[in-house]
């Protein structure tokens, strides 16, 4: 994101918004928490065209792990970018822009059910297109994932407290939470925790079950979970009587409805839909790029 001068009230990770609505400046104080304040969201979508569009992205491009998967995460990524107010949090009773873009996932490393499993979190520019963020997500995944023997630094510091009694577990979980509250959580905390960015996506498809509503988490400052489903086949009434079938996906989203107004996001998930309809739209850099008015 581009840089910004940083004034009193601001955090590392985020912007003070100092121009919201009356209603918005106190919401934060009557739902406290971001299970307070969960309002849930759900979308079907239609992916016969985009399976031929991910089969010839794989071939033309030389992408050969490309899925639905990265297609949904830059489709989300261009939302965030071209709606940026999705990109807020609230921390401690305010609220805050946050001045970059990431997306938490936690992926397996191997396909065994037994399997660990690790949290990646790239980081995405506002030009980003497809092919950028499929670059990222695959690094990503090869530099904390799929080498083994070379834990990530979420993964080691998760046994390292794990090894720890609970009551110094349960102190350094509170000392955490009593700095971010106040901004002065440190920057390596920041990128070390997974809760702390834009949205967290899961693709639950992928062990063969429908996309569940997760909770979005009280601790760190996520305003955004996505959950992806299984492919399935469901019936269609087509206009002269007759019925056919088609393939879908359920995708579920949890949101904080703190950080923006019902109307924001009904626009934003129209948005959505349109970047899935039409996906080479994600071939090209944005030609716009909007800001949070309310900074």
């Amino acid at each position: 994101m581009e840089p910004k001068k940083r004034r009193f009230g601001d955090r590392k990770d985020g912007w003070r918004l100092r121009h919201t609505q009356s209603l918005f400046a106190v919401m934060p104080h009557l739902m406290k928490t971001r299970t307070d304040s969960q309002v849930f969201f759900d979308e079907e979508i239609d992916i016969e065209y985009l399976e031929k569009y991910v089969r010839a992205m794989r071939k033309e491009h030389d992408m050969p792990t490309f899925s639905l998967y990265h297609l949904i995460i830059a489709a989300v990524v261009r939302m965030f970018v071209l709606r940026p107010r999705l990109n807020r949090f609230i921390m401690n009773g305010k609220a805050y822009a946050r001045n970059r873009l990431t997306a938490s996932m936690t992926a397996k490393h191997s396909l065994s059910k037994d399997a660990e499993e690790s949290c990646i979190k790239p980081q995405f520019e506002k030009t980003d297109t497809v092919f950028d963020v499929y670059r990222r997500v695959s690094e990503a995944m090869d530099k904390e994932v799929k080498n083994i023997d070379d834990a990530n630094t979420t993964d080691v510091a998760a046994k390292i407290l794990n090894k720890l009694p609970a009551w110094m577990v349960r102190a350094f979980v509170n000392f955490i939470i009593f700095m971010d509250h106040r901004g002065w959580m440190t920057e390596f905390i920041n990128e070390l925790s997974p809760f702390h960015t834009s949205f967290y996506i899961t693709d639950v498809g992928s062990i063969g079950i429908q996309p569940v509503y997760h909770h979005i988490y009280n601790f760190g400052t996520t305003s955004v979970f996505v959950a992806m489903g299984k492919k399935t086949v469901v019936p269609v009434a087509l206009p002269d009587g007759t019925v056919s079938t088609k393939k879908v996906i359920r995708v579920k989203l949890v949101l904080d409805e703190r950080i923006c107004d019902g109307h924001y996001y009904a626009e934003s998930f129209r948005m959505l839909r349109r970047l899935l309809k039409h996906p080479e739209q994600l071939e090209v850099p944005p030609t716009e790029f909007p800001e949070d008015e309310w900074i």
